[in-house]
């Protein structure tokens, strides 16, 4: 309830005029694959580490959409995102018998409230359907825990705040045959996460942040069947995250570069109302190298 107002504040001057609604969903399972790691102390066998980790994540926006003119459109954001990560983390004897078991199951519940806007260009360098898009998302009172806790597994709870920013510049360009079209896109995201306090260890978390570049060039093909359009190929993707210590409050940056492979299929009813997307991605590089994501999205406007 106490949400419920700053929406009504931001959504009441745009019910006087005309405006779409729209529900959206996105449901999303992450799968890393399985690591073992031997480590040695002085030549001699220490242990063995095995990593594992499942990632389900599902995000629900309900959007105010506010046309401009006929190629601007403001928006109002309003949802929640839930995560749910399976880190399962054991470490093994040289005799296969486990020494710790640390996995535990993280949570991290986001309430969100933003603005957005989509701006259609039009015509440009040689293409058309050009478009930028962008948002900026206040997620507050995040709510951070952990169970299923193992035998070594260390606790979690706590609140915090943070934000993210996305921008994206996306157009399209003819081919020779009529129902291939090459669509390039750029995108850049910022998330930021504030220091927060663990009251289940008794410690400050530090504060983290993420800067995330993205180019894709994807063929798009529309089949001979109303309403459907299948889009693949590959994307390239530059992440910076960051952490800042507690006690220096110097942020520490890591650099994570990968290209990935992305097969989506997507359905639009002829008339406005329902649309569904599902899509698969892989890692072929990077750090995370054959991680697989799996993505299906739902909305209604009305």
């Amino acid at each position: 309830m106490k949400y419920t107002l700053p929406l009504l504040s931001l959504c009441l001057p745009m019910l006087a005029q005309a405006m779409d609604l729209e529900l959206k969903t996105d449901l999303e399972y992450n799968r890393s694959p399985s690591s073992n790691t031997i480590k040695y102390d002085d030549g001699e066998f220490d242990e063995r580490d095995y990593r594992r980790r499942e990632k389900y994540e599902s995000k629900t926006l309900f959007l105010v959409n506010q046309p401009v003119n006929e190629r601007l459109e403001w928006q109002a954001r309003l949802g929640m995102q839930y995560e749910r990560t399976r880190d399962t983390k054991k470490e093994y004897h040289e005799d296969g018998s486990l020494k710790k078991d640390k996995s535990r199951t993280e949570w991290q519940n986001t309430p969100i409230i933003g603005l957005g806007f989509d701006w259609e260009i039009g015509r440009a360098l040689g293409g058309y359907h050009w478009r930028i898009q962008g948002y900026h998302d206040r997620l507050f009172d995040i709510e951070y825990k952990a169970t299923s806790l193992a035998e070594d597994a260390k606790p979690r709870a706590g609140r915090g705040a943070g934000y993210e920013t996305r921008l994206r510049l996306q157009g399209e360009y003819m081919t020779p045959v009529s129902s291939l079209f090459l669509t390039p896109r750029l995108e850049v995201k910022h998330e930021r996460y504030q220091q927060w306090y663990d009251s289940a260890r008794e410690r400050e978390e530090d504060a983290e942040q993420e800067l995330q570049y993205e180019a894709s060039l994807w063929l798009n093909w529309i089949p001979p069947v109303d309403g459907w359009e299948v889009a693949f190929g590959p994307t390239w993707q530059r992440e910076n995250k960051a952490e800042r210590d507690s006690d220096t409050h110097r942020w520490e940056w890591e650099d994570e570069e990968r290209w990935q492979a992305r097969v989506q299929l997507e359905y639009e009813t002829p008339m406005p109302g329902f649309e569904f997307e599902f899509k698969v991605e892989r890692d072929l590089n990077g750090p995370d190298e054959d991680k697989m994501k799996y993505e299906v999205g739902l909305s209604y406007e009305f």
